[in-house]
């Protein structure tokens, strides 16, 4: 019996034969042809060129360190100045004396005795704090500053949140617009780049750590381009040599090259679809991280395996023995273009895991892994359980993910992370999905499994011996799951614990609410600012309100998809629970669920169909629930959620001032639009607002009010199915089950509604 049961069992899935037996990593690598760097040009990712200039301040020196070639920009939503864009460089501003008020200015010497990554941050923005700093601190000094900006702060947290939570929430409602994860980034990776090149204006040399932690944030982040023109000019020009940790940095940087954004993160599957794309000379919008080889051209200077071996192999002649992280980024590499047979064969080879015998064989029969002492930089870890579902996920093989997860996760006694359950999870559900016929041809169905083994997977990890504490998103894959599958009242049962999960939350973050209001409130709110900048606490209470807001958010988002998307089917089967759907079914739900209906709820009965406006009964409902908090505490977020230490000081003066009205977002943008002085103004804010500009300019994201489903959609998009009552042409009757997997991922979490409207208008 397979020590990997009950994973390997409850995914029905089958083994792919292995296309290569290499019998050492050292030779397999070796072996490859290195690549010449000199075709590694920034052209890998499709240059965006007004992403090329930066906002600098005021005292830095223009001089040619630009490691950004194609950064994609975004921010909060403040209303900047209509000549406020990425397309040209914009003149500083002086800010407000940040002195008032402050008895004594506290120094970059105490911020970095504190330790604390959200007051460093704020000090170097702060031209009277950073400047002197940033001019004349020791190497170690400053380089201890930039270290302090930790990617795992200021990036990962935001970066796993973003996954599910919806784009159209960038611009629409009104008071609960979110910062997108791609103007975090670029915010947050401009800083960086303008605080380097203002300490390269003033003479100073740049140490191996600075470069290390920028190659550290580009890979959290994945800029590969950020990363390629750092390793490959900028290092080799200042005659650093990279140590292991460089290398591996760029290597994920690389492989994870604008995998997290919202147009490639659900595009990482390896299908027919996507390798064609991705080996095209010119790659459309959604795959511009990496290329691949192609049977035409096996040699693509584009191929994201080929570079990554090429950067191992630069790795194994400059005498560095890699680690984990080495060969995780190795087998990353090789999974983007399906590469399975070279993936078992590292595995073998390091960690004496051997995949073909296990689906063979007994594990008894089999020898142990490799032991590998604590502190061994070999010894697996929660990254190696990671890359091991992802590379076979996103190769159709989620069985065999599900399979060594379970085995080396017991092996090594390591303690499997609730993100990579729902990493499983998620491409559990996506590979149950059942594309229709032509799909099927197209390669869309390739290793598809059943539907009831996302219901398998959720019980594993939710029961015995893991027990993962339910949470709305698996719960969300569960409900899918079971909608796909026709029953409607086991999907009903899930989406009321998703309801009680959802409750408390909401009342955590009212208590968060409650204490940064009563410390904004208080007159003696200026202690917040006692030393020139926010205080530590007042910093941590802050991530942890906008965290739980944004958390709140993507759930209510989540939720809400998945009961209008319950309304939107035309029929249902009674389940054998006695209930018709269209004469007691329907009507006691949309009692139940009416602060989520659609605009539109219209179905068949046996003698036609019935269409419902549901506008304005759920808007009266939402009234009467939990509006006034929602849009309080999104307004609360909008305003404090910012790296401008300007901005930042002015909402927590104008939240003091003008109370928890509801009106308050139109006067502190009114207030602000206003100011002629530059007073509440920083370098900060005005890059945050031009990149906000920039991304608006992104045809999906501007365009999103118009195409979103839902509470938001048009009742004027509503038509019959059929040109008479129960009949329904052959394409309508296939957009009933199948719209929401027509992008390729297959996740109606992200962008698949805007792909239903396209649908619509095809139909």
């Amino acid at each position: 019996m397979h020590g990997s049961v009950p994973l390997a069992r409850l995914i029905n899935g089958v083994s792919q034969p292995s296309s290569s037996r290499i019998p050492h990593i050292a030779i397999h690598i070796l072996r490859r042809q290195a690549r010449s760097h000199t075709l590694r040009e920034s052209k890998l990712c499709v240059p965006r060129p007004h992403s090329a200039l930066r906002f600098q301040r005021s005292s830095s020196t223009a001089i040619p360190f630009s490691p950004f070639n194609a950064l994609n920009p975004s921010t909060p939503i403040d209303e900047g100045d209509a000549d406020s864009s990425l397309d040209a460089e914009v003149e500083e501003i002086p800010a407000a004396d940040v002195t008032h008020g402050a008895r004594t200015l506290v120094t970059m010497s105490q911020l970095l005795e504190e330790n604390n990554p959200d007051r460093i941050l704020l000090g170097l923005t702060t031209p009277q704090i950073g400047d002197d700093f940033v001019e004349n601190a020791t190497d170690e000094a400053f380089a201890r500053a930039i270290c302090a900006l930790d990617p795992e702060h200021f990036i990962v947290p935001f970066r796993d949140l973003f996954r599910y939570l919806k784009p159209t929430l960038e611009t629409q409602p009104k008071y609960r617009i979110v910062w997108s994860l791609e103007e975090r980034v670029a915010t947050f990776i401009n800083i960086l780049d303008s605080l380097v090149t203002q300490r390269k204006g003033h003479g100073h040399s740049l140490g191996i750590e600075v470069y290390r932690h920028l190659l550290r944030c580009t890979a959290a982040a994945g800029v590969g381009s950020f990363a390629r023109n750092v390793f490959r000019n900028i290092m080799p020009e200042e005659g650093i040599v990279p140590d292991l940790d460089c290398y591996n940095y760029y290597m994920e940087a690389l492989t994870w090259n604008e995998a997290y954004n919202r147009h490639e993160r659900y595009r990482l599957r390896i299908m027919a679809y996507n390798m064609l794309r991705r080996s095209s000379e010119v790659r459309p919008v959604g795959f511009f991280g990496h290329g691949v080889a192609s049977p035409k051209n096996p040699n693509n200077q584009e191929s994201i395996r080929l570079e990554t071996l090429s950067v191992f192999n630069d790795l194994v002649n400059q005498g560095l023995n890699g680690d984990e992280a080495t060969f995780c980024n190795v087998m990353v590499s090789m999974a983007r273009e399906g590469d399975l047979g070279s993936i078992k064969s590292v595995l073998k080879s390091v960690w004496n895991i051997d995949v073909e015998a296990l689906d063979k064989f007994d594990e008894e029969e089999l020898e142990s892994p490799t032991y590998y002492e604590e502190g061994s930089p070999l010894r697996p870890s929660a990254r190696l359980l990671f890359t091991v579902v992802h590379i076979f996920c996103i190769n159709n093989d989620v069985a065999q993910g599900g399979m060594l997860l379970d085995y080396i996760s017991r092996n090594y006694n390591l303690d499997i992370p609730e993100s990579i359950w729902t990493h499983l999870l998620e491409w559990t559900y996506v590979l149950s999905i059942q594309h229709d016929t032509n799909r099927k041809e197209q390669g869309h169905g390739e290793g598809r499994i059943a539907r009831r083994a996302v219901t398998s997977v959720y019980h594993v990890f939710h029961n015995e011996p893991y027990n993962v504490k339910p949470k709305v998103v698996d719960l969300i894959f569960r409900v899918k799951a079971k909608s796909a599958g026709k029953k409607l009242y086991f999907a009903i049962e899930d989406l009321r614990e998703c309801m009680l999960l959802l409750e408390e939350e909401r009342t955590q973050l009212a208590e968060l609410y409650d204490r940064m209001r009563g410390l904004m409130a208080d007159p003696n709110y200026g202690l917040i600012y006692a030393d020139g900048l926010p205080s530590a606490e007042f910093l941590d209470l802050r991530r942890k309100f906008i965290m739980a807001s944004l958390h709140l958010d993507s759930h209510v988002q989540l939720i809400a998809i998945t009961v209008r998307n319950t309304f939107l089917r035309k029929s249902w089967a009674s389940s054998n629970q006695g209930t018709d759907w269209p004469y007691r079914g329907l009507p006691d739900m949309m009692e139940e669920w009416r602060e989520w209906l659609p605009n539109t709820i219209a179905y068949y009965t046996p003698t036609g169909h019935v269409r419902i406006s549901a506008r304005d009964f759920r808007h009266a409902a939402i009234q009467s629930a939990t509006s006034l908090q929602t849009t309080r505490a999104g307004t609360m977020r909008i305003l404090l959620d910012t790296y401008s230490p300007q901005r930042l000081r002015h909402a927590v003066s104008f939240i003091h001032r003008a109370g928890p009205q509801t009106t308050i977002l139109e006067k502190f943008q009114a207030e602000v639009g206003n100011d002629k002085s530059g007073r509440l103004s920083d370098w900060v804010l005005r890059y945050e607002n031009a990149v906000r500009q920039d991304r608006l300019k992104d045809r999906q994201v501007a365009t999103s009010v118009l195409t979103t489903p839902g509470p938001d959609r048009h009742s004027g998009h509503w038509r019959p199915w059929g040109k008479a009552a129960g009949v329904r042409s052959r394409s309508v009757q296939d957009q009933d089950t199948t719209w929401w997997e027509l992008d390729q991922h297959a996740v109606d979490v992200d962008d698949a509604e805007d792909v239903r409207d396209e649908v619509e208008e095809k139909v």
